[in-house]
């Protein structure tokens, strides 16, 4: 959920509150009891809605995640010994191809890192036995071609798992609508009608019904959204 949602739920469960909280004034009303079984049941789906797309979105990121660091690991060992070798040999390209620290392999975006490593590793390839005497070998430079493909893998499951996370999302958005068409609806005017048999009910109802920004300003106005109009009634 965004914050305007996140404050949108947090207004649909003060609003049961409101409905548990006056069950014996629910109880009268058998139309009112209804809105707040189906209330109860958009609030339970948008959670679970939510939890899935929370779900989703943070599994793809870390895996993601892992096999970029799982790459940076493989490679610089291997770039440390083909510098050291080139400096070495005074072999000036090859030092200028090996010169990439961790933290400049972090630096690189998600489309330049494997460009880099590939680069990095086919330049260790070109003097492999020269490196022997650093510790590197043949099956080091495959574990590097492992985690490349680990981490393209890695990044076309999580463009794969857009569409899957953009259906996930527009179901929440139709959640929410329904949600508040039920409340404006239906729910408004029903706690209209009992209105001068419960009063302090129906103020605590549209008490409720205020949504407020608990995630902080992010611009407009430090106000609350003003409280939803009761239906106007027939003269």
């Amino acid at each position: 959920m965004n914050q305007n949602e996140e404050n949108k739920s947090n207004m649909y469960n003060a609003t049961d509150a409101v409905f548990k909280s006056n069950a014996s004034i629910v109880a009268e009303v058998p139309a009112l009891g209804e809105v707040h079984t189906d209330l109860l049941t958009l609030i339970g789906q948008i959670d679970a809605k939510n939890s899935e797309l929370l779900k989703a979105t943070e599994g793809k990121t870390s895996v993601k995640s892992k096999a970029i660091e799982e790459v940076i690991i493989a490679i610089v060992p291997i770039a440390s010994a083909v510098k050291a070798y080139a400096v070495r040999n005074n072999l000036l390209e090859l030092k200028a191809l090996a010169d990439f620290s961790e933290n400049r392999l972090k630096r690189l975006s998600h489309a330049e890192l494997p460009v880099k490593v590939k680069s990095i590793k086919d330049g260790a390839d070109g003097v492999l036995a020269s490196l022997a005497k650093y510790g590197i070998t043949q099956a080091k430079l495959d574990i590097v071609d492992i985690k490349l493909a680990a981490l393209k893998t890695a990044a076309e499951n999580k463009d794969a798992g857009f569409t899957d996370r953009a259906a996930v999302r527009e179901a929440l958005y139709i959640l929410f609508d329904t949600t508040d068409s039920l409340l404006k609806e239906e729910a408004d005017g029903i706690v209209e009608v009992v209105k001068e048999s419960y009063p302090d009910f129906y103020n605590q109802y549209f008490a409720a019904r205020v949504i407020k920004d608990l995630g902080g300003k992010r611009g407009g106005s430090d106000n609350p959204e003003e409280p939803p109009t009761p239906p106007e009634q027939p003269k």
